[in-house]
């Protein structure tokens, strides 16, 4: 068995955010990490200063680099990424939290099935305050394992969920860093990075969560959504499509299995109308009618035009206040009666969730109308609530399932630990 610095590396990216990598390195270390952590940092003589002194607590195996601030996302990344001589790794953001008790077995997977390059699970959003509300599933599309290049790509983009988190082979998340001086946004080196690692082979998904994404604000970026390009200047859109395009289609034309089973003019129609799909909801008539009509207005700027278009079509980052909720509820159940027994199947299955976590696990549990609640005390003896709103407890994921009871568990047991 290959020791823990031989078989992956997690990397973690910061900048200016002393107190959430001070969260998560206190996570990792009370969780027993066993594997070596990259640091890479681009944070001011402050920031940094105050990153030095949480890694000299110890408890991980931590290599610090520190980079100028002025080093792009990408250069900073693919700097680090260079560095590591493990057969695996994967990115954390220091806002976010990697769920330790999964990398095993998705190692395990990777190890089995040499056609894999990259696997992970369900991602989940957290919004950590005096509630830690855990609010929606935000990655949960199945796994992409067609026999070919296009096929899975086609798979991506028809439900595109990036995988740049995911755990990668160290060789092919190398390979996918190389190409992107030649894209200029952070949307079209997303839409790279994914395409590249699909390209050279298939994604597996777990149906666990393996990560918690922090929905508070982070820090401002610019070109990292098509609705920021059509806000400011469209044909900047068309732009960033097209070198991102020639990119992947020579990686595609290099492709032996690719070549053997399409014509050239095959591989471009398709990657151009799977794209454009891709494109289609955030292209739809309300967001364009919105564009268009505000665009006409003398001192409109593009600030408010990305603004209003987060505002009207984008899904909140937080579900709605419970009390609203259950007044429409009410209101519901009074003008149509087959709400009432829409609310009796839900509370059914909020009773089973409920049931698990209070009686089978033993934790302190409460059953509301629209959420689940559970109280716990964390690895410091704080307490802290958790939120398990509807929006939760109904989702239906992209691969068919819906969060068990033994989710929420393994969610509440790692986020104890993140103080």
């Amino acid at each position: 068995m290959a020791s823990p610095r031989a078989r992956y590396t997690l990397l973690i990216p910061t900048f200016n955010r002393p107190a959430y990598l001070r969260s998560l390195l206190g996570y990792l270390a009370a969780r027993r990490f066993r594997y070596p952590v990259r640091i890479l940092d681009s944070s001011s003589a402050d920031a940094s200063a105050q990153n030095r002194e949480t890694i000299g607590r110890g408890g991980l195996d931590i290599e610090y680099e520190v980079y100028d601030p002025a080093t792009p996302i990408h250069a900073k990344i693919a700097r680090g990424i260079a560095a590591v001589d493990s057969s695996y790794c994967s990115l954390c953001a220091d806002d976010d939290v990697l769920f330790t008790d999964e990398l095993d077995g998705l190692l395990q997977i990777l190890d089995s099935d040499a056609s894999l390059v990259v696997a992970h699970g369900y991602y989940v959003n957290f919004k950590p305050a005096d509630d830690f509300s855990i609010w929606h599933t935000d990655y949960s599309a199945p796994s992409i394992v067609a026999e070919d290049a296009l096929k899975r790509i086609v798979q991506q983009m028809s439900d595109y969920q990036a995988i740049f988190y995911g755990v990668h082979r160290t060789g092919t998340m190398k390979a996918t860093q190389q190409p992107l001086d030649r894209v200029k946004s952070l949307w079209a080196q997303e839409l790279l990075t994914s395409t590249l690692t699909l390209i050279a082979g298939g994604m597996y998904r777990v149906p666990r969560y393996y990560m918690a994404r922090n929905t508070n604000p982070s820090i401002a970026t610019e070109g990292w959504h098509p609705h920021q390009f059509l806000s400011v200047e469209p044909a900047q859109l068309l732009r960033e499509y097209a070198d991102y395009r020639a990119v992947a289609l020579e990686h595609l034309a290099a492709d032996t299995c690719c070549r053997a089973l399409y014509r050239p003019d095959q591989v471009a129609r398709v990657f151009d109308l799977v794209h454009l799909k891709y494109l289609a909801p955030m292209l739809s008539p309300g967001v364009m009618n919105y564009l268009i009509e505000q665009s006409l207005l003398p001192m409109t700027t593009s600030r408010q035009l990305i603004d209003g278009v987060w505002n009207r079509f984008v899904p909140p980052l937080e579900p709605p206040k419970p009390g609203r909720q259950r007044y429409l509820g009410r209101l519901a159940a009074v003008l149509y009666p087959s709400y009432a027994a829409n609310v009796l199947k839900r509370l059914r299955c909020y009773w089973a969730l409920y049931a698990a976590l209070k009686f089978r696990d033993k934790f302190n549990a409460t059953l509301e109308l629209e959420r689940i609640t559970v109280t716990r005390n964390t690895r410091d003896g704080q307490p802290r609530r958790y939120l398990f709103p509807r929006t939760l407890l109904d989702q239906k994921f992209a691969d068919g399932g819906q969060v068990t009871a033994s989710h929420l568990r393994n969610i509440i047991r790692h986020l104890d630990d993140y103080i």
